[in-house]
């Protein structure tokens, strides 16, 4: 049955694949976020829905008559590079294998998508609209798991989902669009959708509570903190932040504070410092190979897991138990990218991110005061935010080649190239 209803919608979607880039690239990102592959189980589940929205937008974006502004700006010097340092890593893996190939195609893939976004969300109305479709591709989790947290009392426990990660990767992603959402909440043209994105907002930091994570409680408190700072109104941003607080306490079963408890005893706690001694077997990597690190995933792969632990002593930075017998994921950005792509990666990862919040700064800095932008200002500073939720929450997290991530990424360098055209053209008249 679900299958039938999503056959449903995807024929209903197929045709805005045809009309232009933009309304291909508004299907693409759908479909990259939502990931519905993982909600069916039938006759759809095997269709590869990301690939069949890229190819007709890709051939738009060349040969498509509708508006295009491609751009070159430093942010995309320092992709180019990132790309071209992910290739060699991946050609000169330490230990090659289908996990790291398919690793290195969704980057790939990650790039082109954020390329196409920068060139054809060229205007106010296409880039919210873009805004729109990832709450709603996010949200419809956040609204789905949330209800169901509140319906059974704080008894549902959200574990994951295959797309965004685990229980952890998905308090973050969650927490990274509630900041767009309330964007939404505010400008959307249409009024039934303020009203809709308002009860999104709600349910996402609900199901952030539902998830049981320790980043996402760090997570909050980074939006909360900044809900405050950003305000004009400060104290009554505080009360809000507080009331809001308040009512999640109010709704949060004993097991849940158990669990956050645990943040104070991390010496302790042996799934924390088993992530440190991912960490240290990341670092060991790349000091072997300092200028393309072990190829994709290479932490995860059991022969390179096998022959760094044998050296832990060498980072002895911070004492860890004796490591795992079965290699796992680097579970921190930071780390992830190190142990990947060496030194030169991590150093153009920090730059993208970097030149992304130079962007939303730069952004809020030109809008402001302009009656023209004052939507863009405040989508800036919403879009620091994520970032910044990103930057935090990630520490812990192997979330570096996060679909959402490059999305805004693009979104920050395309509005503040929107801003500028804007403002020179008012300059003109």
């Amino acid at each position: 049955m679900r299958d039938l209803a999503f056959a449903m919608i995807w024929v209903a979607v197929l045709p805005l694949l045809l009309i232009s880039a933009y309304t291909g690239a508004l299907v693409w990102v759908w479909c990259t976020l939502l990931s519905p592959n993982e909600l069916l189980y039938g006759f759809m589940a095997g269709i590869p829905f990301s690939k069949v929205a890229a190819v007709p937008t890709i051939f738009l974006t060349f040969f498509g008559k509708d508006k295009k502004d491609p751009h070159f700006d430093v942010m995309w010097f320092l992709i180019i590079l990132f790309c071209i340092g992910g290739t060699i890593s991946w050609f000169d893996s330490i230990s090659p294998s289908p996990l790291a190939t398919d690793l290195y195609e969704k980057l790939i893939k990650e790039m082109v998508l954020a390329l196409i976004i920068t060139t054809v969300m060229t205007t106010r109305d296409r880039i919210e609209r873009l805004v729109l479709v990832i709450v709603l591709s996010v949200g419809f989790l956040a609204f789905k798991e949330g209800l169901i947290f509140l319906l059974t009392a704080g008894g549902h426990r959200v574990t994951g989902n295959g797309a965004l990660g685990d229980n952890n990767g998905l308090a973050m992603v969650l927490l990274m669009i509630i900041p767009l959402t309330y964007y939404l909440a505010r400008y959307f043209a249409v009024r039934i959708v303020r009203i809709g994105m308002w009860l999104v907002l709600g349910l996402s930091l609900v199901t952030v509570i539902a998830t049981y994570s320790r980043g996402g409680l760090v997570g909050l408190a980074v939006l909360g903190a900044f809900a405050v700072k950003n305000s004009s109104r400060r104290i009554t941003a505080l009360l809000i932040v507080v009331l809001a607080g308040a009512s999640l306490y109010l709704l949060t079963p004993g097991s849940w504070f158990e669990r956050m408890d645990t943040i104070e005893s991390a010496n302790n706690d042996l799934s924390f410092m088993g992530r440190v001694v991912a960490w240290k077997i990341s670092l060991l990597i790349a000091m072997e190979h300092p200028l393309f690190g072990g190829g994709m995933h290479a932490v995860q792969q059991q022969p390179v897991w096998d022959t760094y632990k044998q050296e832990l002593d060498l980072v002895n930075f911070v004492d860890t138990p004796p490591p795992d017998q079965l290699a796992h994921a680097a579970h921190s950005i930071y780390f992830e990218v190190l142990g990947d792509l060496g030194f030169v990666g991590l150093t153009l990862f920090l730059g993208i991110l970097g030149i992304a919040l130079w962007n939303c700064r730069q952004l809020y800095r030109i809008s402001r005061g302009h009656p023209s932008l004052v939507w863009a200002a405040d989508l800036g500073r919403m879009l620091q935010i994520s970032l910044v939720i990103y930057l935090t929450t990630g520490a812990a997290l192997s979330q570096a080649y996060l679909e959402l991530l490059y999305v805004l990424i693009a979104m920050a360098s395309r509005c503040h190239r929107t801003a500028r055209l804007i403002l020179a053209a008012e300059t003109c008249e």
